[in-house]
């Protein structure tokens, strides 16, 4: 899978597609000779069949359904939290305006240099599947100066309340991002998937059609319809991992609209 995370996701699709099918026309074309030349399906009921391939299909459909749906959840709950982290960034960095000099310009660098690291340094390691640790290092060289800061009047005070509070949550928000970075569908979980997919395919095996055109193309039409959703089961797996996972773009818009817009003193 980790190969396949760092393709296109036009080409992981199309590839999973096409595996699919060719191993479910493969297979159909093997079992349909073996079960004529021993005259196997002279005795298959289509109608018989069809109720029990129907409940099969359903089993698998909510199975795969849940799995999809989760997922899809895991993978909207990783981009959200790589925007709160950015907003939170963004957050802090305007309650830094009203803090003294030197300390501002103190914080207000470390603060760009963890944005930075987050996008040039920590997101290329989360593609690759790594948990970056350099962020803690720029953090905590932030929370000494910060910490360190007294308030001299009522207005300091109220501001490095509020800045408390928003640096609180970035290492929050931070944390939770570490944590989706290993996001993923259980094998178990897995194996359902798979060998549901065998199991519906080779169900529709079963059948009694005189032509093989009609009965390969049926079976060409479900195993895509599997194979497209294990393709986005698949890339939604492992929420920041590959080209298809989520782009730092949250913490690029803070760089760009907030950051490198201040004015300098």
């Amino acid at each position: 899978m980790t190969v396949l995370h760092d393709l296109p996701s036009w080409l992981f699709a199309i590839l999973t597609i096409v595996v699919f099918v060719g191993a479910a026309l493969g297979g159909l074309v093997l079992t349909r000779n073996w079960s004529r030349k021993r005259w196997l399906h002279t005795p298959v009921d289509n109608g018989v069949m069809g109720w029990m391939f129907s409940a099969i299909l359903v089993i698998y459909a909510v199975a795969i359904g849940l799995i999809a749906v989760a997922t899809w959840g895991n993978s909207s709950r990783a981009t959200g939290e790589a925007s709160d982290e950015a907003a939170r960034i963004a957050a802090l960095y305007r309650d830094l305006e009203g803090y003294p000099e030197p300390a501002q310009t103190q914080l207000r660098a470390i603060l760009v240099a963890y944005t930075r690291f987050v996008v040039e340094d920590a997101w290329p390691k989360q593609r690759r599947g790594e948990l970056p640790r350099g962020g803690t290092d720029i953090l905590f060289q932030f929370q000494r100066i910060f910490y360190a800061f007294e308030p001299a009047t009522d207005g300091q005070r109220i501001v490095h309340a509020e800045a408390m509070r928003a640096f609180n949550q970035l290492v929050e928000g931070r944390r939770q991002r570490l944590e989706a970075v290993d996001y993923a569908v259980p094998g178990r979980l897995w194996s359902v998937v798979l060998l549901g997919a065998v199991i519906s395919i080779v169900g529709s095996y079963v059948f009694t059609m005189e032509s093989l055109v009609h009965h390969a193309f049926m079976t060409s039409l479900l195993a895509a319809m599997i194979a497209l959703l294990v393709f986005f089961i698949a890339t939604t797996d492992r929420p920041y991992r590959g080209a298809v996972g989520v782009a730092p773009t949250a913490y690029e818009l803070v760089l760009h609209d907030l950051i490198e817009r201040t004015p300098s003193r």
